[in-house]
């Protein structure tokens, strides 16, 4: 490791119900890092496959595991680890996804220049494998197998920005517990777009810092729930938006959204319904930034 201070404990919690295939890549990652002050909590969700066994199988003090009582829905899965964990700072890797070795490092080397950032993230890239290529939006997320979404990651009071197009993936995130306390945790109700939800709560409190590097891998798979659950995230990311209404901001992401779904439904042949939604709650300012920014 380099001349980063190491005096900080990262609690890296790990939710896993049934990922006994790619578990194992996903727990190397973490060995891998270069900064080594970590923790993980494991929050076994009642799986039925090998994950138990796999996790058992490091020998490491580093590693708490825990069995769920119950199976849970995966937001209040995600809290309940939170209370386990002793860390400073957390972040949330899913059993299927990897981290870049220096990940860590590059982050608490901002996190000890910039006392003020209450979360860090990060570029990611995406693999795609045992996936129905012909869906929407694996398509999607098959263009960002070499290039990241965006080329440069806003930093700052993102809040505004944020409401327009969520910039955070998770599993590149790492965030003061405190704080992550404080606006609730993960909103349990909520099935797909709870990441969103909390980056937005979080948005409002503190600063946010990127690396711009590439520190993780998203896997895409037929078990995605992204992949699955389209107009439930879209339903949900209406919700959220919806609080911060009147907030001139929150209005234009609105129309920001709908213009996505209006060109989604449009791109799934549902032309005219599509068309009329987008005459109905989309904007043209907003079509002209999504083709702009190559969004699609």
């Amino acid at each position: 490791m380099n001349d980063v201070d190491s005096s900080l404990l990262v609690s890296i919690v790990i939710n896993c119900y049934n990922g006994e295939k790619y578990l194992s890549k996903t727990i190397d990652s973490i060995f891998k890092q270069t900064y080594e002050n970590w923790e993980i909590i494991f929050w076994d969700n009642q799986s039925t496959d090998a994950s138990a066994k796999i996790i058992q199988s490091y020998s490491d003090d580093r590693i708490k595991y825990f069995q769920s009582v119950n199976y849970t829905p995966l937001g209040e899965a995600r809290n309940m680890a939170i209370e386990k964990t002793s860390g400073e700072w957390c972040a949330f890797l899913d059993s299927d996804d990897i981290w870049v070795s220096d990940k860590l490092e590059k982050q608490i080397d901002i996190v000890n220049k910039d006392q003020d950032a209450g979360v860090v993230y990060g570029q990611m890239l995406v693999n795609v494998e045992d996936v129905k290529r012909n869906s929407l939006w694996s398509k999607k997320m098959s263009k960002y197998t070499q290039k990241t979404m965006m080329k440069d990651l806003p930093e700052g009071g993102v809040f505004n920005q944020l409401l327009k197009v969520n910039f955070t993936p998770l599993l590149t995130a790492i965030f003061k517990r405190d704080l992550f306390l404080s606006v609730g945790g993960v909103s349990e109700h909520m099935e797909i777009a709870e990441d969103y939800d909390l980056f937005l709560k979080l948005s409002c409190l503190t600063k946010f810092r990127a690396v711009q590097d590439v520190v993780a891998y998203y896997r895409v798979h037929d078990r995605n729930t992204s992949l699955t659950k389209q107009e439930k995230c879209f339903t949900e990311i209406l919700e959220i938006i919806n609080r911060y209404l009147p907030n001139k901001a929150a209005v234009s992401g609105l129309k920001m959204h709908n213009t996505v779904w209006a060109i989604y439904k449009i791109r799934s042949g549902e032309v005219v319904k599509g068309l009329n939604y987008f005459i109905q709650n989309g904007s043209v300012n907003s079509l002209a930034y999504l083709v702009k920014s190559k969004f699609f």
